[in-house]
């Protein structure tokens, strides 16, 4: 089993990168945590808070592709395992570049890649699900699918995976990765699904809907997910692909139906957006078995969505309010 006694973690200041965090940062054994981050793409100082309190956590301002970055603090601070959760989603309504996506998640995950084969320590690679494409009803994708991504970000993340894959057959690297499916949780982007529709029910607002609102994903919390990638780095067999997902599918339209909910708003807040020339066909479902995680990790989703999602969709809430109120 792969120790956990010092972490290098990309990405970390980021929604899911800073949530695990605190969950690394409290694993016990672990010596040593190094967050390093651009603070670009989502990435944001404040969502360190707490964890940089502790005396082991160190937080590097830096951008995986300096050449120097990575392999100095590797060597600095004795790094035995890396988790790359550095990476540029494209997200709506400022869509990126096809180069740029690839830049930073093919480019940047190649070089993360080499400069661990370099020292020797072990990579942990998150990834996603959606690099599986959709899947209809009752099926739902495992992880020797073929892959099938339908956006460029997701086509990015598949190219970052074959190369970390190659890398554990050609070379045998110690890689493991883990494709998880959609997530949700405190401190997310705003401009992500959930907080925007949350922020646009609270201010009485229309929750706009691409489509007729019948996408299908499944849901996970953050804690769930992090728990996920921590477990596979711990005992996942290297070359390996784990698949995490939380056994909670849910309509586009029956999540915004849940945030209204919540929030005491009226449906008729919901509002189907026509679907454009750009985007003329919107997915229909993602879903995922993760049974390989729960026989090969001892892993399991722990958070049932009907507690965690209101307590995540009160939190925005209360952090609007006070935000108005400041």
């Amino acid at each position: 089993m792969r120790a956990l006694r010092s972490i290098l973690l990309t990405g970390g200041a980021g929604f899911i990168g800073s949530a695990l965090a605190r969950h690394l940062i409290r694993t016990e054994g672990l010596e040593r945590l190094v967050v390093v981050d651009n603070l670009d793409s989502g990435g944001h100082r404040g969502n360190l808070i707490g964890p940089d309190q502790d005396p082991r956590f160190v937080f590097v301002e830096g951008d995986i592709h300096d050449p120097d970055l990575i392999p100095s603090l590797l060597q600095d601070h004795k790094i035995t395992g890396l988790f790359n959760l550095a990476a540029h989603t494209g997200y709506k309504p400022s869509p990126s570049s096809t180069v740029d996506l690839a830049v930073a998640n093919v480019l940047g995950t190649a070089r993360v890649l080499d400069q661990c084969s370099d020292a020797g320590v072990s990579l942990l690679q998150c990834s996603t699900s959606k690099v599986y494409g959709t899947v209809p009803p009752p099926g739902r994708s495992v992880e020797i699918n073929p892959l099938k991504p339908l956006a460029p970000a997701a086509a990015c993340k598949a190219s970052a995976d074959l190369l970390c894959l190659a890398a554990a057959h050609d070379r045998q690297q110690d890689v493991v990765i883990t494709r998880c499916s959609d997530t949700y949780g405190p401190r997310q982007d705003a401009h992500k699904m959930i907080p925007r529709w949350t922020q646009a029910a609270f201010l009485g607002q229309p929750l706009a809907i691409e489509g007729d609102g019948t996408q299908i994903r499944d849901w996970i919390h953050v804690d769930d997910h992090c728990r996920g990638m921590i477990a596979a780095f711990q005992r996942g067999h290297s070359g390996s692909v784990y698949l995490l997902g939380g056994q909670c599918e849910r309509t586009d339209v029956g999540i915004a139906r849940s945030i209204l909910e919540i929030l005491k708003k009226p449906s008729s807040l919901i509002s189907l957006e026509a679907e454009t020339e750009k985007d003329p066909s919107p997915a229909r479902r993602y879903a995922v078995d993760f049974s390989k995680a729960i026989a090969g990790l001892d892993w399991r989703p722990q958070e049932r969505f009907r507690t965690s999602f209101p307590l995540v969709v009160n939190e925005i809430a209360g952090n609007l309010r006070g935000g108005i109120s400041d």
